[in-house]
């Protein structure tokens, strides 16, 4: 009896604990739960993205703080400083009549937000949990996730910076003329102050990081003088043996012309100029060779222009519903510069000949991307997309660009399965193309650049594109909104080599390309064979409309004193995105559905204001205490 009383307190005891148990379970399933359903569309807490708290936020709202913070940075940029020069370097680059604009900074906080959302959703049950517990304690720290053409921002800094630094020289072979005998000294090395370009660029992707708009202030770094003097010895005489080979003659031959070449002479005084000391490869002493540049920049400015011909693409168009061939591809043809150049200080240099030298210059087939092959058979019938974009008001370099640009692109052909480029399809973007430059902004200076008005290219083969339901691989759109590309989010915009603008035809047949200009207004039309799809491009839906802030003044010695010139009207910031469908007629295919966005920074009116130069020393350099920009960077933010 003793035993069943004690038995029966045992099995109480160890109810109580299967209850205990069940019911914490219960409360801990039902905390989890309830966990999990608060943030079932929130971040979870302790994440932070560049040091800003994201739980409980929704991505979408976690986007839009971030867009607020990238946009105060895309209208002020970032300041850096040296001495007593300041400098404001914004992400995106723009040009005074607002026909181009790309990143050189880009900031992607879809990409940043999404790595904060799978934080503690990303692994199974357990991990989940560990993490989402393990943040509360131990914030987890996100950078904004961001792109910089590093290249072209040393460019910037260098341009506006470079007068204030002293780099290194190293001892260099100087011509001296006297009585029509040119002799060579050696100069003495100079230890320099340079700049570390570098070191600034880490800083800049540190602070874009962190979304840190604070300055950033250059530092140089002493610089040592890789060529002495002393280790010179008898290379002047060299030298001047070298020189007694002068005149050079260059040759190119011609083709289908047996021994018959176009020659260029280079005198004395050129090849002078040519020489230089330089290190060989692996350091371990001084010898005379060429200066790549100077010679690259004969060839290309005196040779080049005469010798380069374009290929030419097989070119058609429509007559009577029918596709006729009225011009046969030809393959172009190029000088090989960079081998020329070294062809000349191989043959010149490393030679043995001590006469009057004769060097054949390197030439190279560019082949035509588009053949004639049989145009009956390309399936070529009818018109099966139409875009068009309205340039009204543009100034007339513009209206000229787009002019050559679609020209460029009239009567070529793009293969079933082709990917096309737009940026490949233009080419180079210089003057032997026919374009004309515009300015561009790079901190205080203004600099010409090809390719004002091409985006009005881009936009419009983008809309072609859709209309005609091919797949869309590549597009960005503008950095900010343009009348000329208006509706917001049905524009495409490209920068060599990106971005680009690319498609794919997904169709059984070639696609020709032509174009039409009428009333200021851009078409292209695309020829194929109609296959059935069917194509719904949505009106776009345009959202979190910003106003753009005050006027930016930049002070600039480049202008007269007191001159004011400013860029065209300020810009809306806003988001924009429309739905783009493809039904197919074949059984075997799906359909195809894509939301395509796009984000548009405000974008404030900027002003050049002209300043006088900054009085020098007997040195030339800026004396203490003058600046050639504002030294506050306020002064650029009002």
């Amino acid at each position: 009896m003793a035993w069943t009383k004690e038995h029966n307190r045992s099995w109480k005891w160890l109810l109580w604990v299967v209850a205990i148990f069940f019911i914490t379970a219960l409360l801990a399933a039902a905390l989890v739960w309830g966990w999990q359903k608060y943030y079932q569309n929130k971040i979870y807490p302790g994440v932070e993205i560049s040091g800003i708290k994201m739980g409980g936020k929704t991505p979408k709202e976690a986007e839009k703080i971030l867009k607020q913070k990238i946009n105060q940075i895309d209208q002020n940029g970032i300041p850096f400083h040296f001495k007593n020069n300041s400098v404001n370097i914004t992400p995106i680059i723009s040009s005074f009549s607002g026909s181009m604009a790309y990143p050189i900074m880009e900031f992607q906080p879809q990409q940043t937000v999404k790595k904060a959302w799978t934080w503690g959703r990303s692994g199974g049950i357990f991990q989940n949990i560990n993490q989402q517990i393990k943040s509360l304690w131990s914030p987890v720290r996100i950078g904004m996730k961001t792109e910089l053409r590093e290249k072209e921002i040393k460019k910037i800094l260098q341009k506006n910076f470079g007068e204030d630094q002293t780099p290194a020289q190293n001892a260099s072979l100087k011509p001296v003329e006297t009585q029509g005998t040119i002799k060579f000294v050696i100069t003495p090395e100079e230890h320099g102050q340079a700049i570390n370009y570098d070191r600034a660029v880490d800083v800049l992707k540190r602070k874009l990081k962190n979304l840190d708009t604070s300055a950033i202030v250059l530092k140089t770094q002493e610089q040592e003088p890789r060529i002495h003097q002393k280790d010179c010895q008898g290379l002047k005489q060299e030298a001047e043996k070298i020189l007694e080979k002068a005149p050079l003659k260059l040759l190119v031959p011609i083709e289908g012309r047996d021994n018959a070449s176009r020659e260029w002479t280079v005198n004395k005084s050129q090849l002078a100029s040519w020489l230089q000391l330089q290190l060989q490869k692996n350091c371990s002493r001084v010898e005379i060779g060429l200066n790549k540049e100077e010679v690259g920049n004969f060839l290309e400015e005196a040779i080049s222009p005469e010798v380069d011909q374009e290929p030419e693409e097989a070119k058609f168009e429509i007559k009577d519903g029918k596709v006729v061939k009225f011009k046969a591809s030809q393959d172009g043809l190029e000088l090989a510069v960079s081998t020329s150049s070294q062809k000349i200080e191989q043959e010149l240099i490393r030679g043995t000949s001590t006469t009057s030298t004769q060097i054949k210059l390197l030439t190279r087939t560019v082949e035509s991307k588009i053949k004639a092959g049989n145009i009956n058979n390309m399936g070529i019938e009818e018109v099966i997309g139409v875009g068009q974009s309205d340039f009204s008001g543009s100034p007339a370099n513009r209206v000229h660009n787009i002019e050559i640009g679609a020209k460029s692109l009239e009567g070529r052909l793009i293969k079933p399965g082709e990917e096309f480029s737009l940026v490949e399809a233009l080419g180079k973007i210089n003057a032997e193309n026919g374009y004309k430059p515009e300015l561009v902004i790079k901190g205080n200076k203004t600099i010409p650049e090809y390719g004002g008005g091409l985006c009005q290219i881009a936009t419009t083969m983008f809309r072609t594109a859709l209309q005609s339901g091919l797949k869309i691989t590549e597009r960005r759109n503008h950095s900010y909104r343009v009348s000329y590309y208006e509706p917001a989010g049905t524009d495409a915009t490209i920068y060599p080599p990106h971005p680009d603008l690319r498609f794919i035809n997904d169709t059984d047949n070639h696609i020709l390309i032509q174009y039409r200009i009428k009333d200021s207004k851009l078409y292209f039309d695309f020829w194929g064979n109609d296959d059935g799809r069917e194509v719904k491009v949505t009106e776009p839906t345009i959202y979190n409309l910003v106003n753009p802030g005050p006027t930016k003044i930049i002070e600039s010695t480049e202008l007269d004193p007191g001159k004011k010139r400013c860029t065209e009207s300020a810009h809306t910031g806003a988001d924009a995105y429309f739905d783009y469908k493809v039904n197919y007629s074949e059984e075997d295919k799906e359909t195809k559905e894509r939301r395509f966005y796009s984000h548009y920074v405000p974008w404030r009116e900027v002003c050049l204001v002209g300043v006088e130069e900054p009085p020098k020393d007997s040195d030339g350099n800026k004396k203490e205490g003058a600046t050639s920009t504002p030294s506050s960077t306020a002064a650029f933010f009002e």
